[in-house]
């Protein structure tokens, strides 16, 4: 399922959303204690956000190229940034998230990865870092270049970052299609590697954690936590076990709920979904680094693609105890947040009939109604944990709009 793709359709198809107000989130939750309430809307298409402080929210918007700033419900009249994303189907302003520096000087760090074309300069997908220094992007930092092919039509880019308390940075890249069919992509071939097809862990200089790579200690293998990725637009770590997670696209059937341990390979472009879904598979069929790299099944698919993006912990029980430490799912396809929970292990998700076999044979709402959480027209394609309130925060790109999930009745 190629997310973005979505998004271009929606902007050509939208009818059903353009006479809707920004005075409410179009949607609705199952859960009669809780609410959608809107943050801010009037937004073009936007796909990730980042908190820079209490109501103070940056969102990049994807058709524009921009970066804005919404400070107390309201947007600063001009981008804090605008970069060249390429015109390809697949493109996409992918992802942004923030950390505070040691410096003495108080600033941040903000990182950004977006696919990008500049005149005379082929395009890619980068991550960039800048600093927020006296309310200005400044000082672009080029950590990561994955390299495209200019007016290829489908193109994953990835793209979800997460920063952890220790300030580690992992960076989720797609594929690209396969263009390059590399090792990492279960090819076992000899094109270099380009930080293609993984989920890359780093340090803020984009250096390599305690200076080794799993798979190898030769850039930029060295930077490799998981490889094998398809396409992943979500990644979060349980607060309770420090096990990272993701969700991976498929082509137009099995999407993906993985756990990530560290050398994981996800199999692509081998297998994806479960392994049964491939005619004659075998794990001689994929590169494992001399043993280093292993792959494991999924911990959930749908087999009709649902278009799955963000993944997201809720560490409190603010929302109800019930949901404390569950997972998240946000997807372009119906607009849905899907909700699990995790068995005693929490290796794995504690999953009832119909689902018990970890799968979902069709998008069917009846199959997968245990599951779906909320519905949101206009897709999701994200979703934070409000880092100074403690909620749920979503976006949808066809309603343009940020919105967080509250209690209905909340308390003064």
């Amino acid at each position: 399922m190629l997310v973005f793709v979505y998004l271009i359709y929606s902007e050509k198809n939208k009818s059903e959303l353009t006479d809707l107000d920004n005075t409410e989130v179009q949607g609705e939750i199952k859960d009669p204690t809780l609410k959608l309430e809107l943050v801010f809307g009037g937004l073009q298409f936007p796909t990730s956000i980042a908190f820079l402080g209490p109501n103070d929210i940056l969102v990049m918007e994807n058709q524009k190229g921009t970066v804005q700033r919404i400070t107390n419900g309201k947007m600063l009249p001009n981008p804090f940034l605008t970069v060249n994303v390429t015109d390809n189907v697949d493109r996409c302003m992918c992802g942004i998230s923030i950390i505070n520096t040691n410096n003495s000087i108080p600033s941040k760090y903000v990182f950004l990865y977006f696919t990008e074309a500049n005149k005379g300069q082929k395009p890619g997908d980068r991550l960039y870092r800048y600093e927020w220094i006296d309310n200005q992007l400044v000082n672009p930092q080029l950590l990561i270049d994955i390299p495209a092919t200019a007016g290829h039509p489908e193109r994953h880019a990835g793209g979800p970052i997460l920063i952890t308390d220790n300030k580690t940075l992992y960076l989720a890249t797609g594929d690209d299609d396969g263009l390059h069919k590399s090792l990492v992509q279960n090819y076992k071939s000899k094109e270099p590697l380009y930080g293609a097809s993984g989920i890359l862990k780093m340090t803020a200089d984009g250096k390599p954690v305690q200076g080794r790579g799993i798979l190898g200690d030769s850039y930029p293998l060295n930077l490799y936590y998981a490889y094998g990725i398809r396409n992943s637009y979500g990644l979060d770590i349980d607060p309770l076990t420090g096990k990272l997670w993701d969700t991976e696209n498929g082509p137009d059937y099995g999407d993906e709920v993985n756990l990530v341990e560290q050398g994981f390979n996800s199999g692509s472009n081998k297998v994806q979904g479960f392994s049964s879904n491939m005619k004659n598979f075998s794990l001689k069929h994929l590169v494992d680094f001399g043993g280093r790299g292993k792959y494991s099944e999924p911990e959930f698919e749908w087999h009709d693609s649902i278009g799955p993006t963000a993944l997201r912990f809720l560490p409190s029980d603010i929302l109800g105890s019930k949901y404390k430490n569950d997972i998240f799912v946000g997807s372009m396809t119906h607009g849905r947040i899907y909700h699990f929970d995790l068995g005693n292990t929490r290796s794995e998700l504690l999953l009832e009939e119909p689902l018990k076999d970890k799968r979902a044979d069709t998008d069917k709402e009846d199959e997968l109604e245990k599951v779906i959480f909320a519905k949101v027209e206009g897709g999701v394609s994200d979703l934070k944990v409000g880092p100074y309130d403690g909620y749920l925060y979503g976006v949808s790109p066809g309603q343009g709009k940020i919105f967080r999930i509250v209690p209905s009745k909340l308390v003064p």
